[in-house]
């Protein structure tokens, strides 16, 4: 039963972001640049205001683009990235590796990303 509970406030925080979403800010945490340096993956903070609690979320960008006022493309959990922030680590140019110790409910996460799967993503 806690299982549906979990899911149902999953989702509910999920729409409540894209409901919001020109409410909300995001706040870079840190930056990691792809071995051949054309792409980065950001951790940073999504905050939505009061209905919603903070968010830690990874987007992968060409890394000339700035991090705009969206969700992450790749990965996003719950809670603040001071406290949760996982480990990231490119290895390759096409593969990011996250590590995360944190038992917070996972609300994203990617397995590829791109046009054709261009990039991969793994988990620990």
């Amino acid at each position: 039963m806690g299982g549906i509970a979990a899911l149902i406030s999953a989702a509910f925080v999920a729409f409540m972001m894209y409901l919001f979403s020109d409410m909300c800010g995001n706040y870079e945490h840190s930056v990691f640049q792809s071995p051949d340096a054309k792409y980065k993956a950001v951790i940073f903070q999504r905050d939505c205001g009061a209905t919603t609690g903070f968010s830690t979320q990874i987007s992968i960008l060409p890394s000339n683009e700035a991090l705009m006022n969206e969700s992450g493309n790749i990965f996003a959990m719950e809670g603040h990235s001071n406290d949760v922030a996982p480990k990231v680590e490119w290895l390759n140019d096409v593969t990011l590796k996250i590590t995360s110790s944190s038992e917070n409910t996972v609300y994203l996460s990617e397995a590829s990303f791109g046009w054709f799967n261009k990039f991969s993503i793994v988990y620990e």
